[in-house]
């Protein structure tokens, strides 16, 4: 026996070891290999010991070699980088020159999405790749990983290249028509289509803000970052249409996608459907926005290292949030962080082979489960995403662009309004389904859900207003946090906001200075007693509650439905339902939103009781892949690593099931049998959750 073996056998004597297979069903435990210097024998032998059944394929490596060592791949980056995926040395200097000069004519991507010559040169690569990956049967193709039109969602008005530029015009000729019907819409005095150009964020901002009021007119900025999101998305689904016909039923798409925003090309609602296989990076909701908007596909995540000293059972808790979503699989980021240089598992290494060890059964039910929606939804709009960017970094002046993707995590009322909203419900026991603004006129139609809610939805169409009116009228109930529909769908500054009348508020000025929401934060001078605080502050109605010299939970009616506008920034609960000095804030909003769920007639699917736990206990109903009803608790708190670490010193926990009627359930990681009752007292390990079977 090697030294590594040996050692890692002494790691792991007291697991219940099973060693991996190569398999396509169950829970996939991929290796990233990453900074891992020698990948011998030795090393893929550990790598298995740990629990680990397949590893990533990049680019233009071998596909051989995993198979050659008994384990699974899947294959990334099939395209390769530097075409889907800028590098720095490619992006820096256009960032570097536009910083300086200004000026649009340096802003050309360095490879041109709209010329054919780079979907051929995609198509091609592809194509040769494929044939040698497709006959080692792969478990899934990802096309590019942080694929973008810029890099991540780093703001940069690509692109203005010559081909970029006439397949611009040709979008705006089909979309308008004539010159004269661009001009009226643009505010502009073009000569013809052919003379058209987009304009920056610079020239938008020369233009429409002067300070004070809102701009009234965005549109020409606008559309052409919805021209570039199209775009992007458009080559994607014609890889994507190109495996199907070259490799069938190979599960194919997209690794490391960014979160929505107005730069990068991630508008959810056009780059998903159409994938079976994809990974996104979960800030601001986005993993409960894919799943929405892809809900068959294979959805996969990545699994980092906790910061810091390793917590074994914290490792345990990451992979349990997985499992208990339906993730197909964990993606470990990386190699050279769970196996050391001299071929020993590291403490990071011990804890994934402990967490998968002890979870291994739950993974053979839950991987891949389709997760069961609540009747709450949410309304999820890209012009939103883009009106909130602008407005967001209006104060930047000239640096907006160094607004980078990790500053936009935390500075964006776009992402913390879906987060909070999503952390909210899940709070209260609830899991939303998130629906994209263009596909809610339809699904309304077919029959709507009991609440529907605009999250900071500042943008949208005439059409999903008509809609919305139509739902609240035939008895639907809708909540708003606040400022919904003050634009258009193109970014136009309506007279009067459409929703107004429907919510039964009115007081509003057009100023900035009434959006006390900013950069996804209330300001400081809208706290209310209650704990929560206030988004505007001259809104006004007849049926509201007034508090600290606001108006808010505003109420209305519209035939037999029910209009809540709360006037709160939802925004801010994912960043205070933690935090114990923030617990008034958390509880005013969570009591707030349950005084809407009640009117809406909406109630979880299984109520929970439990001593010495705070409101943090998540419940998911599931469908397995053969068709069993289960569900999963869990203590949602991996974001508050210290609140779950205590939680588990003074754990287990009993906690209380109650059901709407009888059940028996069977614990899938014991296989212990809890016969027919309406409710269930069942030990909560605050790490590792409580993963059952509900027979009915």
């Amino acid at each position: 026996m090697t030294k590594a073996i040996l050692a890692l056998s002494q790691v792991l004597l007291w697991i219940p070891f099973v060693g991996a297979q190569a398999s396509r069903e169950g829970f996939q435990k991929i290796l990233w290999l990453h900074g891992t210097a020698v990948q011998d024998e030795e090393f893929f032998t550990t790598v298995k010991l740990l629990g680990f059944n397949a590893v990533d394929v990049s680019g233009g490596d071998d596909p051989a070699l995993p198979g050659q060592h008994g384990l699974a791949f899947y294959h990334d980056q099939i395209c390769g980088k530097g075409i889907l995926e800028l590098r720095d040395e490619q992006i820096g200097p256009l960032v570097d020159a536009y910083t300086r000069d200004r000026e649009d004519s340096i802003l050309t991507r360095p490879v041109c999405l709209s010329s054919t010559d780079t979907l051929l040169q995609l198509s091609e690569l592809l194509s040769g790749r494929l044939r040698s990956s497709a006959q080692r049967e792969p478990l899934a193709v990802s096309l590019g990983d942080e694929i973008s039109v810029t890099r991540h969602a780093n703001p940069l008005d690509l692109c203005f290249g010559p081909a970029c530029l006439r397949s611009f015009r040709g979008f705006v000729r089909d979309r308008y028509g004539t010159i004269d019907r661009l001009n009226a819409a643009w505010t502009t005095d073009y000569a013809s289509i052919d003379r058209v150009r987009p304009f920056t964020a610079d020239a938008i901002r020369a233009r429409e803000f002067d300070g004070v009021h809102l701009p009234d007119n965005l549109e020409p900025w606008a559309l052409h970052r919805e021209f570039m999101d199209r775009e992007l998305a458009r080559i994607v689904h014609r890889l994507v249409e190109q495996i199907e016909r070259e490799a069938p039923s190979l599960p194919a798409g997209l690794t490391g996608i960014q979160q929505p925003s107005a730069y990068g090309g991630h508008d959810y609602r056009r780059l998903l459907p159409g994938l079976s296989f994809f990974e996104v990076y979960d800030i601001g909701g986005a993993r409960d926005l894919a799943m929405s908007m892809a809900p068959t596909a294979r959805q996969v995540a990545t699994l980092f290292p906790p910061e810091g000293a390793v917590d074994q059972g914290l490792v345990k808790a990451q992979i349990a949030d997985l499992l208990a979503h339906g993730m197909w699989g964990a993606v470990v980021w990386s190699s050279s962080l769970v196996v050391d240089q001299a071929g020993n598992p590291t403490a990071f290494g011990a804890a994934l082979a402990d967490g998968f060890t002890r979870l291994d059964p739950v993974g053979e039910v839950f991987a891949n489960a389709r997760l069961v929606r609540s009747p709450v939804w949410l309304v999820e709009s890209q012009a939103s995403v883009r009106a909130w960017w602008m407005l967001d970094s209006s104060g930047d002046g000239a640096t907006w662009i160094k607004r980078l993707s990790s500053y936009e995590a935390t500075h964006s009322t776009s992402l913390a309004a879906r987060h909070g909203w999503i952390k909210l419900l899940e709070d209260l026991g609830l899991q939303p389904r998130l629906v994209a603004e263009d596909d809610l006129p339809r699904l309304l139609a077919d029959g709507g859900p009991r609440l529907l809610v605009l999250p900071a939805t500042i943008a949208i169409s005439d059409r999903a207003v008509s809609a919305i009116e139509k739902y609240v009228e035939g008895g639907g109930v809708l909540a708003a946090d606040h400022s919904p529909a003050l634009f258009d769908e193109q970014l136009h500054l309506r007279t009067e906001p459409a929703l107004d009348e429907l919510f039964a508020v009115s007081g509003r000025t057009g100023t900035l200075g009434d959006l006390r929401v900013r950069q996804g934060k209330p300001t400081d001078d809208v706290r209310l007693i209650t704990g929560a605080a206030a988004a505007e502050p001259r809104l006004s109605s007849e049926l509201h509650d007034s508090v600290s010299g606001f108006r808010v939970q505003m109420e209305g009616e519209r035939g037999n439905g029910k209009t809540f506008y709360l006037n709160l920034a939802v925004c801010e609960y994912g960043a205070v339902r933690l935090d114990p000095e923030r617990l008034a804030t958390a509880l005013d909003l969570r009591r707030r939103v349950r005084v809407v769920l009640n009117q809406a007639g909406v109630v979880p699917p299984v109520s929970l009781r439990a001593e010495g736990i705070p409101t943090c206990l998540e419940r998911m109903e599931l469908i397995g892949v053969d068709g069993r009803n289960l569900l999963a608790v869990r203590v949602n708190a991996l974001a508050a690593p210290g609140v779950l670490a205590e939680l588990a010193d003074k754990g287990p926990f009993e906690i209380d099931l109650m059901f709407p009627d009888e059940v028996t359930l069977v614990d899938i990681a014991s296989g212990a049998v809890y016969e027919r009752s309406s409710q269930h007292s069942l030990s909560l390990d605050p790490y590792a959750g409580l993963f059952l079977e509900v027979r009915r």
